[in-house]
């Protein structure tokens, strides 16, 4: 008898909004797994606010549901399970928030990071009150999948967990970031001149929050040999950028830092392209997309020496210390100061960029959900 396709559940709620970093992510697997699905039939789970995008952007063939906006947690612990068993699905991809029930759906949690249970220190009582869920409903998850090796450690030691229920699938890089020789140059003078971009800049792309570390990054600015570069900081505004000013002030950097806020993700690739270097120094990271991203484009990056950064970046970053600025200093002076050594490192960076890849991505997390799915369902008949 020829094997049903597994009915496969994917919470694609931030496919055309939600957390930066989570929107990237959610984006580039469903549309390779979209693409790419062999021995399963795919249900796509959007809010209702984004029903006609989701109909209008799909092919008909593309199931889709629909369910109310509501926050993540609730939508997944509660709404998700009446819309698994209406459809009758077999299984489901939750992001971050797995639901209880219904006890005969294989629960799959994808865990893009639980840094709160070590980092507390980054992360308002509010977030810390929210992600604690996350801990309680993936324990009971048939099977977790992170990004990284350093996340899947903080999982084990904090759930107690078998390590051979918590897989690790590293993320892609989009193939819209290049090298700034494959845009045409009117593009670049075009897009430098919308962003009062300078010819010359270091660069950071991230969330504007302490635990990304900008105050160091800051105070390391001050400190470099050449006096006339700028800092150009994309993300959107936060609380935290009137303490950031207030720094840019007291270090006579007014002139040298540029906040962008946020920006579209088609102005983005141009925006790494043209940069000088790339500055990444956080004090914790769950996986650190920006950095391969950079190096994609022919950057040569600065990251911090902590959590899961030197596994992601490999030998192709120049790695610091995040609490000193001295240090962050020097490793930007060590490239904007010898040709030779920055051209090895953009070499290094582009080669370490190509081991990372969406459709890749894609294939193994379909690749490990089908085989535990077969595993769990065998058992079961045992």
């Amino acid at each position: 008898m020829e094997k049903q396709p597994i009915k496969l559940g994917i919470d694609a709620k931030w496919y055309f909004d939600g957390p930066p970093s989570g929107n990237m992510v959610v984006k580039n697997l469903v549309n390779q797994m979209v693409k790419h699905h062999a021995g399963f039939d795919l249900y796509l789970v959007f809010a209702n606010k984004h029903k006609q995008q989701a109909l209008n952007y799909f092919p008909a063939h593309v199931k889709t549901m629909f369910l109310p906006s509501v926050p993540n947690i609730l939508s997944n612990m509660f709404l998700v399970p009446f819309a698994a068993r209406k459809y009758g699905l077999d299984a489901m991809l939750f992001q971050n928030f797995t639901s209880l029930w219904p006890k005969k759906l294989f629960k799959v949690a994808y865990i893009h990071d639980m840094l709160f249970l070590d980092y507390p220190q980054y992360y308002t009582n509010t977030e810390r009150r929210y992600f604690k869920y996350m801990k309680s409903t993936a324990a009971r998850a048939n099977l977790i999948i992170t990004i990284s090796k350093s996340e899947q450690k903080r999982l084990i030691d904090n759930f107690v967990a078998q390590k051979k229920n918590i897989a690790i699938v590293h993320h892609g890089i989009s193939e819209n970031f290049k090298p700034l020789a494959h845009y045409p140059k009117e593009h670049a003078e075009a897009l430098m001149y919308r962003y009062h971009l300078p010819k010359k800049y270091l660069l950071f792309v991230g969330r504007i929050n302490i635990r990304k570390n900008l105050l160091t990054l800051i105070k390391a600015i001050s400190l470099i040999d050449d006096q006339d570069i700028k800092l150009i900081i994309v993300g959107e505004s936060s609380a935290l950028n009137g303490e950031l000013r207030a720094i840019i002030g007291d270090y006579g950097l007014r002139d040298r830092i540029v906040f962008t806020g946020y920006v579209p993700e088609a102005d983005l690739y141009l925006i790494y392209a043209n940069a000088k270097v790339f500055c990444f120094p956080s004090y914790a990271e769950g996986f650190g997309l920006p950095p391969l991203e950079a190096m994609q484009c022919g950057v040569p990056v600065v990251v911090s020496n902590r959590t899961a950064m030197p596994e992601v970046c490999g030998d192709a970053a120049v790695y610091a210390d995040p609490e000193d600025p001295q240090d962050i200093a020097k490793k930007i002076n060590l490239l904007l100061n010898n040709g030779l050594y920055y051209m090895k490192k953009v070499v290094d960076g582009i080669d370490h960029s190509k081991n990372f890849n969406w459709q890749r991505s894609a294939a193994e997390i379909l690749t490990l959900i089908a085989k535990a799915y077969d595993t769990c369902k065998n058992y079961s008949k045992a």
